[in-house]
C-alpha cells in the first residue's frame, strides 16, 4: 500500500472530477473532493480499499451538498415571493428583543452569524438538540410577535 501523500497526488485529479461532475460546479467539487481527502487521512492505514472508501465520501458529500443547495434555493424561492412581505431591519430587530435571550441568541447566532449548532451549544452551555429546540420555539415566538 502506498502511503496517504502519493495517494492523495495519484487520487485527487479523478476525486475533484467527480464531484465536479456530481455537483455541475467545479469549484464546489474540489472543496468537496478535498474534505473526503481529510475524511479518509486518519483511517487510511486501517482501509482495505481506500479508492473505494474515497468514492463513496466523495458521493456522500456531493448527497449531501446538492440536499442543502435545494433546500436553500427552496428557502431563497419563499423569501422571494412576492406575497411574502419581509418585516423591515428594525421591526424584526424590534420582534427579536422581546424573544428569551436563549431564543434570540439561537436564532442570531444560526441564521445571522452562520453558526452550527454545535458551535451555538458551546456558547450557551447546553446540547445541540436544546439548540435546534431554543430555534425551533423562537421561530414561532418570533412569527407571533411579527404577525401582532
Amino acid at each position: 500500500m502506498t502511503g496517504f501523500d502519493e495517494f492523495y497526488r495519484l487520487r485527487w485529479p479523478e476525486a475533484a472530477r467527480w464531484a465536479g461532475g456530481l455537483t455541475g460546479q467545479p469549484a464546489v467539487g474540489q472543496e468537496l473532493a478535498q474534505e473526503a481527502f481529510l475524511r479518509l487521512r486518519d483511517r487510511y492505514t486501517s482501509l482495505d480499499n481506500p479508492v473505494a472508501y474515497l468514492r463513496t465520501t466523495v458521493v456522500n458529500l456531493c448527497r449531501s451538498w446538492q440536499r442543502s443547495s435545494m433546500r436553500e434555493a427552496a428557502r431563497m424561492a419563499a423569501v422571494a415571493r412576492p406575497d411574502v412581505a419581509a418585516p423591515a431591519a428594525d421591526d424584526l430587530l424590534d420582534a427579536l428583543a422581546h424573544l428569551p435571550f436563549r431564543q434570540r441568541a439561537a436564532l442570531v447566532l444560526r441564521f445571522w452569524a452562520d453558526w452550527t449548532d454545535e458551535e451555538i451549544a458551546a456558547a450557551l452551555d447546553c446540547r445541540p438538540a436544546t439548540v435546534r429546540s431554543l430555534a425551533h420555539r423562537g421561530l414561532d415566538a418570533l412569527r407571533q410577535e411579527i404577525e401582532r
